[in-house]
């Protein structure tokens, strides 16, 4: 699919939006409802959003296992595009599929919906010393910054050192006002106020798990915020402060912690699928993914001398190359030691970042030879990532750090992203005799044309002639 199909198919979306009853994100009044009026109430509004994570229904906040057929399954380079016909496209081929359609604009509404209801609540608790008003506003916080730090990700471009004053952010509307119009903020700007209300739910303390965005989940997303935004002494600092309370499983216990739904076990901190109810969705995503088999560059990762002891690769995959690994949609503490190594190694702690890769490494593949300076694999030439976040050439460390990082968090929905943060590096899929490239403006999502018309916003690099021709 080329740009000017992309265009021409964005145009026609701008058209129907613009000419029907569309409501803009802006458009907030709770029509047939009352605003809630105690913190009993205001709680019930928030849990509204926590249900659709712990029974898997669609958002954008911490992730299901349709999105993640998505993001892994067609966006990144994990799968190779379906070569079985009409059982393939069960999945999208590329990310283009998405672009070219409304299913661009559903995370920005729905996670506007929630930030939406957190303003309610951040405004409207009265009682903000009891302890169910403290469990609201931690909550409202760190619910607000989870909204934020995925439109984040999905609507700008990735941070540039030294430059995010100048690149485009969010639209922050930090209260419940209906006759706001609220213009994009600088990059700079969206991620300090992430961050401040990650830290306001982590200062009220909120330990309550039915809330789910506990302190220590807060500072799970802090370690994300400031890797993301390439501060590495902050996400080493916040990634530790997580490990030392939750530290690295391995054996049956790390082989038990992806086996299906339930409660939070081994080292998650959150996840999706908690209340084990309407599974149908979750057992259609592991039969379409079927009709992918795994890229064979993620396969070559692991060395044929270490497939038969690494835990990851004996689980993950069989011999035709199909996914056997469950959908993990939420936060665990290996991601945390992936993070850290990258800081350490940003931060030119070569030696502590390779003592905690091996260390992650160790707990995964049997009878382990530590790697050194001297035997870490070269480079790869056949992988996509070929700069690190800052735009410079991979060290064989750092390399090795993001190799490790694609094998550990495969299916959990980070590939896309990964991709993006590092150079947003352009690539082609066949599918069915047809060539589709993914470039590199196309990792960051178009603001909807509804809302760049009604409230003024400045579209994003790639798509601003969609709307104006």
């Amino acid at each position: 699919m080329n740009k000017g199909y992309i265009r021409a198919l964005v145009l026609l979306v701008f058209l129907a939006t613009t000419f029907s009853a569309c409501k803009d994100y802006l458009d907030i009044k709770p029509y047939g409802r009352t605003v809630p009026k105690s913190a009993e109430e205001f709680s019930a509004l928030l849990h509204n959003h926590l249900n659709d994570l712990d029974v898997g229904n669609t958002n954008y906040l911490v992730g299901t296992a349709t999105l993640w057929n998505e993001w892994d399954g067609a966006f990144g380079d994990d799968f190779e595009p379906s070569l079985t016909g009409v059982a393939g496209r069960s999945l999208r081929v590329y990310v283009g599929d998405v672009l070219g359609s409304t299913a661009a604009y559903t995370p920005w509404q729905l996670n506007y919906e929630v930030i939406r209801d957190c303003n309610i609540c951040l405004d409207g608790v009265e009682d903000r010393d009891s302890e169910m008003g403290r469990k609201v506003l931690a909550t409202a916080h760190a619910l607000r910054a989870v909204a934020y730090w995925q439109l984040m990700r999905l609507y700008c471009e990735a941070p540039i050192a030294g430059q995010t004053e100048q690149q485009l952010g969010l639209p922050l509307i930090k209260t419940f006002d209906m006759n706001a119009k609220v213009g994009r903020s600088s990059l700079a700007a969206t991620i300090a106020f992430i961050e401040q209300d990650l830290k306001a739910a982590i200062a009220l303390d909120n330990k309550d798990a039915i809330y789910r965005f506990t302190p220590e989940v807060c500072w799970g997303y802090l370690a994300r915020l400031y890797h993301w935004a390439e501060q590495w002494q902050q996400a080493l600092d916040a990634s530790n402060k997580v490990l030392a309370t939750r530290p690295l499983v391995e054996g049956d216990a790390y082989r038990t912690m992806f086996e299906g739904k339930g409660e939070l076990s081994g080292s998650q901190l959150l996840k999706s699928y908690r209340v084990i109810t309407g599974t149908q969705t979750f057992t259609n995503a592991l039969s379409f993914i079927q009709a992918r088999p795994v890229s064979a560059r993620l396969i070559s990762l692991f060395p044929e001398n270490e497939r038969a002891k690494d835990s990851r690769y004996q689980q993950w995959f069989n011999s035709k190359r199909q996914v056997q690994k469950y959908y993990f949609c939420g936060m665990r503490s290996a991601e945390m030691a992936l993070i850290a190594a990258e800081a350490e190694c940003h931060l030119g702690q070569e030696t502590a970042a390779l003592a905690r890769l091996n260390a992650l490494r160790r707990l995964r593949i049997a009878d382990y030879t530590e790697l050194t300076s001297a035997t870490l694999p070269a480079v790869s030439t056949t992988e996509l990532i070929r700069k690190d976040a800052t735009g410079k050439d991979l060290s064989p460390l750092l390399a090795n750090i993001l190799r490790e990082r694609r094998k550990e968090l495969f299916m959990e929905g980070d590939r896309f992203f990964e991709l993006k943060r590092c150079g947003a590096p352009a690539f082609t899929s066949i599918y069915n005799a047809r060539a589709y490239t993914t470039e590199s403006y196309m990792y960051t999502f178009p603001i909807p044309p509804s809302d760049v018309q009604l409230s003024s916003l400045e579209q994003n690099p790639g798509y601003t002639d969609f709307i104006t021709e």
